[in-house]
């Protein structure tokens, strides 16, 4: 052992002049050492300390951050939220004004939802300083504490809606393009003149506020153009004015002639039967309402109708078939056929052409018995005179009986070629059992109302005294009354009694037949008709108007009597002239030979009104 110690010996000695740098070098090291361990401590304590300052800020901003002027350092979400909202709620105050030549239109920024983007920022400002490597957000937080940071705000808002609030502000000022018209009533036909529209570039009315709005720097009144852009109407009056010349023209009155009659449809009622239609290719026109025209047709039509007549056979008063009575076709307004007739002329009209008369398109309607059918069996006789008379009934007559019975009673008389016939000897007995009672009559120098039987039938006599007359017939006996009575004819009147009497013969080659009709008309009004039935022999009669001589005025006298309660008004007399009146008949036979030239004479005498007044 002591060998190796002595062979190291010498090994860990050295020379002086070696030992002394060394020792420099160990403890320069020791230095180095200790100033890194130094550093490492200090920089473990900084890494320490900014952790620790990160930690103190966790979920709020960190310091140095601000968004304009407003400070959010070490503010947290809420916090941040609200300061920025209250500092910057004017962003969602004030209006997009649009200018239009219909007035101005305004949307509020609420409508829009126009604010700061509030969210957006507050994530920004939480996450500013918060960025990359440990040691770079380390220095990057004592920089931003240092010097600070600013964000810039931004604006955010509801597009679709902003688009929607601009149409609907613009949509009211819009105004639709107004087509011409045209109208038709019963003043005429009318025109509503065109006008043009108008609207507006929405889009781009649209596409000029989102250009702006979304600016920081957006003023509280943002003002934006609209032009207008007219609309031109798809009808012009130009295109209204021929269709109204045509419709003028359409509807002017139409008149319907024919049948024996004419009747005019007025413009107004014509006018209201069009309507105007569009046709395919846009043009207007007018359409007839076929359906409304045989409305308009109802007088025409009433006028027109005629129920047809059977023919009749003729009987005498045994009921014996003596002859037939022709019957007569009806007729009737075919309305449906009448009204296509009136939509043919409407439809010329509108070509241009001048207006025409209708003519009513007629229906036959034959009788249940013809006239062929029935002269089968019995001659064709017709009417060859007639006379009809009106007298009020009371009990001047029997309240009718005393003239309406003779009327029945002679009814169906027969009167074989040369035959006679005699009032009294064809009217029987005036009796009570036969229905005649007493009635009025001329009695002297007064009218008796009630003072003979039978009283009254003159009604009866006179009217077939006139029927026989115009028949042509030979006439015999015939009387005028004392006076002239207004209901007869002037000179034509025939009075009956016990000793006057009505006579006339058939002169004709074939048997006549007597008619007598009784007719009441309304409240006190009674008529008697007679009519002669016979085969016309083609014999003509000509009545001269009356010749009137020696005229008396009559007069009224009032006479005070005391068969009337004091004041009470009755007249028993009413005035007929005085005069002397003469009528001729000529009756011709169909070669033109005179068969009869008669002169009735009547001298009328005075008769004064009389009205008696109790006292």
């Amino acid at each position: 052992m002591t060998a190796t110690s002595e062979i190291q010996q010498p090994a860990l000695e050295a020379p002086v002049s070696e030992a002394v740098p060394r020792s420099r070098a160990r403890i320069w090291r020791r230095l180095f050492i200790a100033f890194l361990v130094g550093l490492v401590v200090a920089l473990a304590g900084a890494a320490a300390a900014l952790l620790a300052w990160d930690m103190g800020y966790e979920g709020r901003v960190l310091p140095g951050v601000r968004v304009g002027s407003t400070d959010l350092s070490g503010l947290d979400r809420a916090a941040a939220t609200s300061a920025l909202q209250q500092a910057y709620g004017e962003y969602g105050e004030g209006q997009v004004v649009i200018h239009t030549i219909a007035g101005d239109a305004a949307v509020p920024y609420s409508a829009f939802s126009r604010r700061l983007d509030v969210d957006a920022l507050v994530d920004r400002a939480l996450q500013t300083g918060r960025s990359g490597s440990p040691a770079e957000r380390a220095l990057g937080e004592v920089r931003l504490a240092l010097d600070g940071t600013l964000l810039t705000p931004t604006v955010t808002f509801d597009e679709p809606a902003l688009r929607a609030a601009i149409a609907a502000a613009l949509e009211p000022l819009e105004a639709p393009a107004i087509d011409a018209q045209i109208g038709v009533d019963s003043r005429g036909v009318r025109i509503l003149h065109s006008r043009p529209g108008r609207t507006f570039d929405i889009p781009a009315v649209q596409t000029g506020v989102l250009a702006t709005i979304g600016s920081i720097d957006a003023p509280p009144e943002l003002p934006v153009d609209a032009p207008a852009i007219a609309v031109e109407p798809n009808r012009s009056d130009e295109d209204v004015v021929e269709a109204r010349k045509t419709i003028t023209w359409l509807g002017k009155s139409v008149w319907v002639k024919g049948a024996g009659g004419r009747w005019k449809i007025p413009a107004a009622t014509v006018r209201s039967w069009i309507r105007i239609e569009v046709a395919a290719d846009g043009s207007l026109q007018p359409v007839i309402d076929e359906a409304a025209i045989p409305k308009s047709l109802k007088k025409a039509k009433k006028d027109i109708a005629r129920k047809p007549v059977s023919a009749q056979y003729l009987r005498s008063k045994a009921g014996t078939i003596v002859g037939v009575a022709a019957g007569r076709d009806g007729r009737k307004l075919d309305t449906k056929a009448t009204a296509a007739a009136i939509v043919a002329e409407l439809e010329r009209r509108a070509t241009g052409q001048a207006a025409a008369a209708v003519k009513p398109v007629i229906v036959k309607r034959s009788p249940e018995l013809t006239t062929a059918e029935a002269t089968r069996k019995a001659p064709l006789m017709t009417r060859l005179g007639s006379w009809q008379t009106y007298f009020p009934i009371g009990e001047r007559n029997y309240f009718g009986a005393n003239i309406w019975l003779p009327a029945q009673i002679i009814d169906g008389t027969v009167l074989k070629p040369g035959q006679r016939f005699e009032w009294w000897s064809a009217l029987g007995p005036v009796t009570t059992a036969r229905g005649f009672g007493l009635g009025g009559y001329i009695a002297g120098d007064h009218t008796d109302p009630t003072g003979a039987m039978g009283g009254g039938m003159c009604s009866a006599s006179t009217t077939l005294f006139n029927a026989a007359l115009r028949a042509g017939l030979t006439i015999g006996a015939r009387d005028n009354h004392r006076y002239h009575v207004e209901r007869y004819p002037l000179g034509l009147d025939a009075t009956v009694s016990s000793a006057q009497t009505l006579a006339f013969t058939n002169d004709m080659k074939s048997p006549i037949l007597i008619r007598g009709f009784k007719i009441r008309g309304g409240g006190s009004q009674g008529f008697v008709r007679f009519e002669i039935w016979g085969i016309d022999d083609g014999r003509t009669v000509s009545i001269s108007k009356p010749s009137i001589r020696n005229v008396r005025q009559a007069t009224t006298n009032t006479v005070y009597v005391n068969t009337l309660k004091p004041g009470v008004r009755e007249q028993t007399e009413y005035p007929a002239n005085g005069m002397d009146v003469t009528v001729s008949r000529v009756v011709r036979a169909a070669n033109g030979k005179v068969l009869h030239r008669d002169s009735y004479s009547s001298p009328y005498q005075l008769w004064n009104g009389r009205i008696e007044v109790g006292r």
